[in-house]
């Protein structure tokens, strides 16, 4: 593999003198944005997707839940859709591309302005190696924030002195949104952060360098201090009880079971690489470089066992270990792909993308059968009602995975025109005198009258909440 030399380019050793690969890199940016408009309906009538285009369709404005204000980019466009007076398929479908055309967005500026097709393909491997649920449960912050993160360190090795004010700006800007992504981007970043000063050393190391780290703690210690919300102190109180309650049995943990089942079947790559790296650096000595990628897999996993133990949603939990994919990738592309061949590295990828690409989109099916279900549902019902309920008891849950969104999934599927609504909830006893009512919108978190809806799209008229019936 030949890279371009040139003493006056800082950029020139992480661009390739062939554009096969980048091209490969847009071919696979592309192709994730086709799949997220192929299967709209199975990423955006699912759960908390859902439940943010009913929030932003009801409310006429982005939401940004639990203080994440990346999440604010995604919705523009569908709310956009919402100004135009676009349908709610069309909005939902605006809202499932908003995603893949954002990573499409984070690879350009990585490859055509910061010139830096190293971390272009760690972008597109951090969303196809370890993303199988993750590609339908889209919502996740966290995804967002791993490719703000990777456009943030190709910024740095592109300006790594940082000579003037303007990119201090940019930089101390960046730590500050890369901070409010998600609570766990820290990690990732200050992996990055170690491994290219190893790699780079004094290319990249000194007094601008420590600063970076030095600027990451005071945000995340700010944020902590100022923007304390209560789902990330549930999850951190959470942690702490694991934390006591398995000591010292870490290894007790039914997390670490799913995880390994999963590797072996869903995310192969990941150990076949981290076998790569681990085997090219024990071979080099480079015992720094390998100790980081080891200890950081390691201590990531762990780390995210205790918070989840049981790691009872796979979906949710995929999301997290998208990360490990940046722990692997970036020292192989890094130290690693530019050893092998350029006629044998881009067959290599492209049959990775091939294999990824169709693993996700033949997993439509479990997600398809969850929003047909509640249509089928919905559509089985006597002429003339609008509003139903059903305990979980009786609800197919291996279906649904989980309840709480089916109101605002229903309300979305039926559509404008004809809305329905449907409660799926384990306790209904919770709900007995808002369900006697016919004038209310009845979800988990809130009931709303009718005149707190917007009628343009949710004209839900009066009704009373009638059991679902199955037919025989």
């Amino acid at each position: 593999m030949v890279f371009y030399l040139c003493h006056m380019d800082t950029t020139a050793e992480y661009r390739r003198a062939q554009p096969g690969l980048r091209r490969l890199g847009y071919l696979a940016m592309a192709a994730l944005l086709a799949l997220a408009a192929v299967f709209f309906r199975e990423r955006a009538w699912l759960l908390d997707i859902a439940f943010q285009t009913f929030l932003l369709v009801n409310e006429g404005s982005v939401q940004v839940m639990v203080n994440r204000f990346g999440s604010a980019v995604v919705q523009l466009l569908p709310l956009l859709g919402l100004r135009l007076g676009a349908s709610l398929p069309v909005i939902s479908l605006l809202y499932s591309i908003s995603f893949p055309l954002l990573f499409l967005g984070f690879y350009a500026l990585i490859v055509k302005v910061l010139r830096n097709d190293l971390l272009g393909w760690a972008l597109v491997f951090l969303y196809t190696l370890i993303v199988y649920d993750a590609f339908y449960w889209a919502t996740s912050e966290q995804q967002q924030g791993l490719g703000a993160l990777l456009v943030f360190y190709a910024y740095w090795l592109r300006y790594p002195r940082q000579e003037k004010p303007w990119m201090w700006a940019v930089s101390v800007l960046g730590v500050v949104a890369l901070a409010y992504y998600h609570p766990l981007v820290f990690i990732p970043f200050y992996f990055l952060w170690a491994f290219f000063g190893l790699h780079l050393r004094e290319k990249i190391a000194g007094r601008a360098y420590w600063l970076l780290a030095g600027f990451m703690a005071a945000a995340l210690a700010l944020k902590s201090r100022l923007s304390a919300n209560w789902y990330d102190d549930a999850k951190y109180g959470a942690f702490r009880e694991n934390l006591e309650a398995y000591f010292p049995n870490y290894f007790s943990m039914p997390a670490h079971g799913k995880f390994l089942e999963n590797v072996l079947s869903i995310w192969y790559f990941f150990p076949i690489f981290l076998l790569v790296v681990t085997a090219f650096y024990a071979y080099r000595r480079q015992w720094l470089k390998l100790g980081l990628v080891l200890g950081t897999c390691f201590g990531y996993i762990m780390l995210l066992h205790i918070g989840s133990p049981h790691s009872t949603y796979r979906f949710y939990a995929e999301v997290n270990y998208m990360a490990l994919s940046i722990f692997v990738m970036v020292p192989f592309l890094f130290d690693i792909a530019h050893r092998i061949r350029q006629q044998w590295l881009l067959p290599l990828f492209a049959a990775i993308l091939i294999l990824r690409l169709a693993a996700i989109s033949l997993h439509h099916t479990p997600f398809e059968a969850r929003w047909r279900w509640i249509a089928n549902t919905l559509s089985e019902q006597p002429a003339g009602a609008n509003r139903f309920y059903l305990p979980e008891a009786e609800a197919p849950m291996d279906t649904l995975l989980m309840s709480w969104g089916v109101p605002y999934e229903s309300l979305l599927i039926s559509g404008s025109k004809e809305p329905k609504t449907l409660l799926v909830h384990p306790d209904l006893s919770a709900f007995s005198e808002a369900l006697q009512l016919d004038t209310v919108f009845v979800t988990p978190f809130k009931t709303y009258s009718l005149e707190n809806l917007n009628a343009a799209y949710f004209p839900l008229g009066r009704g009373e909440y009638r059991k679902v019936v199955f037919s025989k």
